[in-house]
């Protein structure tokens, strides 16, 4: 079973591989192809999307995932179908409110066109949201993978093609993003058919008892996704609010970045992560499962300022060779916003304690309180200092939101903080931020691609020298063993 979840989360790895290279490759050709202005507005008109979406599927992908095994298929699946009558209602209450707010309001803020584009967008996302589950809870690894990479390639080349041969604008683009949902469901669909989920489904089959469990399990992680989404994205609505779709777009494609970086870094391990302390929880009890996790704490510890600080010493040169130089003027925001997006990847770490006696209502309030902090900052700082307060103000929510969960499951698993993994990781990134100093060059490409090559071979060094145990530990893991750092 164990080597069951390696592989998994191996597949997906490589599946998040592939689709943060195909965002890499769309990033450039956006940012110099679309005004700041409408660069903006496809991130919150994206944002936007995600966010009906999660309402919309009220924690029913949740159930899927957990409950598909406990009754018959043909039974389970006639329920999930009906329930998407909840799904369809929700979207009609809000194309209806949409249409009743652009209609009584003096100032159209979205036309209406974008909003159903949007709504429609969401419902697609939703259905194939509970067909990705579905397969998931049947552990099809190799075929999850397959959708969501030829998703996101469906999305790229339509995206690029409106943007580069029809019209240059977030109108075009969103309209892409339409046409590609229909025809990754489509995909879906066929790719799915030969397990056919849909077989002996029947209205007779539909249940209370199996509706109302789905529902109970599904609603409270609903309120949970909802939450951290809005805590998540609050800040981008904020700078729209106030200072304008420019200002959105430069914040957006900084987060956009930090975010790709993340999910190479980071994203893969963290896919990996939760299966790996699941199987030694269930089969070596707690005392393994701390080693392991702690383990992999004081690996993050290490690195962690080591990756802060190489984005420090690449982030103008990224953004000239990446995007422009007008956007390069803002990179100062690139290290502060990834310092937030890398601590919030890293949840599943720090909320082991918590999910493993599936304590959701504890994170539910954390994520609560410290949305509560993320929107007052913003709301108080945004006017004085301006994109830079959005930043710090939503990487000081997400790390609350680590503290106080961290602390919340310490009765189940104690996370322990190696300080002295992480002071060996600042003292190691204050002497490559120095030595960076005298890589200087006129042309901002060779500039990134020294400092780069440089940073790969300092800590290569760094850790062969000095990290001779953090090495140990990582090749261990691979292996399933446990050392200590």
């Amino acid at each position: 079973m164990k080597n069951n979840f390696f592989k998994h989360g191996l597949i997906y790895t490589l599946a998040q591989f592939f689709i943060m290279v195909i965002g890499l490759i769309s990033f450039p050709i956006l940012t110099k192809n679309l005004s700041p202005e409408d660069y903006g507005l496809i991130g919150l008109y994206t944002i936007t999307a995600s966010l009906i979406a999660s309402i919309g599927k009220l924690g029913i992908q949740h159930s899927i995932l957990r409950l598909r095994s406990d009754y018959d298929e043909p039974t389970f699946v006639s329920n999930i179908v009906f329930l998407l009558l909840g799904p369809i209602f929700i979207n009609l209450v809000i194309i209806a409110c949409a249409i009743l707010t652009n209609f009584f309001s003096s100032s159209k803020i979205v036309n209406i066109d974008i909003i159903l584009v949007l709504i429609s967008i969401a419902f697609l996302e939703q259905l194939r949201g509970f067909f990705i589950n579905f397969i998931l809870s049947k552990q099809k690894s190799k075929l999850v993978a397959q959708i969501k990479v030829v998703s996101k390639l469906v999305t790229v080349l339509l995206t690029l093609t409106a943007i580069l041969f029809i019209y240059s604008s977030s109108r075009s683009f969103i309209y892409a993003v339409l046409l590609a949902n229909i025809l990754i469901l489509i995909f879906t669909l066929i790719l799915t058919s030969k397990l056919n989920i849909f077989k002996n489904v029947s209205m007779n089959k539909i249940n209370p008892e199996v509706y109302r469990a789905i529902l109970l399990f599904g609603l409270p992680l609903f309120g949970l996704e909802i939450i951290a989404m809005f805590h998540a994205y609050i800040d981008r609505f904020l700078i729209q609010y106030f200072m304008g779709n420019h200002s959105l777009g430069y914040y957006s494609a900084h987060y956009n970045m930090a975010n790709m970086i993340s999910d190479l870094v980071v994203g893969g391990l963290m896919l990996a992560i939760v299966p790996a302390y699941m199987a030694i929880w269930n089969q070596d009890g707690k005392e393994k499962t701390e080693h392991f996790l702690n383990n992999i704490i004081s690996i993050f510890l290490l690195l962690f300022p080591v990756l802060i600080s190489s984005l420090y010493v690449i982030s103008k040169e990224l953004f000239i060779v990446f995007a422009t130089a007008e956007y390069a003027e803002f990179s100062y925001l690139l290290p502060t916003i990834a310092i937030g997006v890398i601590i919030n990847a890293s949840s599943p770490i720090y909320s082991s304690g918590l999910k493993l006696k599936k304590q959701g209502l504890t994170m539910l309030y954390a994520v609560i309180i410290s949305t509560i902090l993320n929107t007052t900052l913003n709301i108080l700082f945004i006017p004085i200092y301006g994109l830079i307060a959005a930043a710090w103000s939503t990487t000081i929510s997400f790390t609350l939101v680590c503290i106080i969960i961290s602390f919340a499951g310490r009765k189940t698993i104690k996370l322990t903080f190696n300080f002295k993994c992480f002071i060996r990781g600042i003292v190691y990134s204050i002497a490559f931020v120095a030595l960076c100093q005298f890589i200087s060059f006129e042309s901002a490409f060779e500039q990134l691609l020294l400092r780069v090559l440089f940073g790969l071979f300092f800590f290569l060094c760094i850790f062969m020298l000095f990290e001779k145990n953090l090495m140990g530990t990582v090749i261990n893991i691979m292996r399933k063993k446990n050392i200590n750092p």
